[in-house]
Parts: C-alpha cells; sequence; structure tokens
C-alpha cells in the first residue's frame, strides 16, 4: 500500500505562524513529513511512502491522484487567537472510511497532546479544506495537532517532535489506518 503525507502549505503560503518562535506551519510539518518518511521505512509499515508538496492549490487533488495512493494525510497545525488550544481531525462529511480512520489519528494524537480534544470534523468540499478531501480519490484526513498561534501547544509540538514522539505516532497511526483499510477493503 502507498501513502501520501502531504505538506500542508507551501514555502510560499507558509500557512499560520507563531510569531514569538518564529515558526511556520510549513516549516514546521516539512520536517516532520520528511521524519515520518524516514521512520515509516524503518518500521516497514507500508509498501511506500510519499511526501507532498503544494504547489497549486486547485491541482493538489489530481496531483495526489497521479500517485495512485491508498491513503492522504495532509499535516496542518490550527491558529486562532494565540490562546486556543487543542487537536482536531477533519475527514470529507461523506467518506466512511475518512471519518474512520480520522478517528485513528484523533485518538493517536489527542491521546499524545493531552491538550483539548477537539474531535473529528466533517467538512465539506466548500469548507476550508475541503477541496482536498473532497477531491482525493483515497482516503484523506486533515490533522491539526495543535495551535501553533499558541506557544503553549506549539513548544509542546516542537518538544514531542524533537523526541520522536510525534513521528512516532502519526507512524502507528498510519500503520492503523492502513490495516483498517486492509482489513476492511483488501488492499
Amino acid at each position: 500500500m502507498k501513502v501520501a503525507v502531504v505538506i500542508g502549505h507551501s514555502k510560499q503560503s507558509q500557512g499560520a505562524t507563531n510569531a514569538v518562535f518564529g515558526a511556520s506551519e510549513f516549516e514546521f510539518n516539512e520536517r516532520l513529513a520528511h521524519d515520518i518518511t524516514f521512520n515509516f521505512s524503518e518500521h516497514n509499515m507500508a509498501d511506500e511512502i510519499v511526501v507532498v508538496y503544494r504547489t497549486d492549490y486547485a491541482e493538489l487533488p489530481q496531483k495526489i491522484n497521479n500517485l495512485n495512493v491508498d491513503l492522504v494525510v495532509s499535516l496542518h497545525a490550527n491558529a486562532y487567537n494565540t490562546i486556543t488550544s487543542g487537536c482536531e481531525t477533519l475527514y470529507y462529511h461523506a467518506s466512511n472510511k475518512g471519518k474512520a480512520i480520522a478517528k485513528i489519528f484523533q485518538e493517536r494524537l489527542s491521546g499524545l497532546m493531552k491538550t483539548k480534544d477537539r474531535g473529528i470534523k466533517p467538512k465539506h468540499s466548500e469548507d476550508r479544506g475541503g477541496y482536498i478531501l473532497r477531491y482525493t480519490k483515497a482516503p484523506c484526513i486533515i490533522c491539526e495537532p495543535f495551535f501553533i498561534d499558541n506557544d503553549g501547544d506549539f513548544l509542546l509540538a516542537d518538544s514531542l517532535f524533537e523526541k520522536g514522539d510525534l513521528t512516532t505516532t502519526y507512524c502507528v497511526a498510519i500503520n492503523e489506518a492502513l490495516r483498517y483499510l486492509r482489513t476492511n477493503f483488501g488492499g
């Protein structure tokens, strides 16, 4: 089975930021994506994992579909008002596979972060993030494990990344999601 790990945002449009620590969503998730890829192959959980960079958002689903993947995990971080905290996972509202996979990731990530569990959230194609969720052929989720503009959330996520815990948690969740897909849908 093949997995696409999508780096949220791009070098030109870096997404949410933490002004105090000078960190961007893109920079954090680029490091994380490559770390997942390295550790993923080390644990031999899938045939292949591919890191996908976003160039043009409108073309992103087709770019992913051309890779013929079985699962899409898009890495993001929330931002709101520097106070809000927590972890949530998004999925396409009409995708039962996406919903089941979102539950797996949410349980693992919120269990690691130990911040507010904001739950899984269904999205429609016109919602923010809904376009990629709707138009990828493979089940797709968007992981938002922390609020990057909240200093406490960011420091926690960065510490968990540096210790390897965040990467390991993603690898375990990917493995569980692939097991779910194999068990219930073959592959």
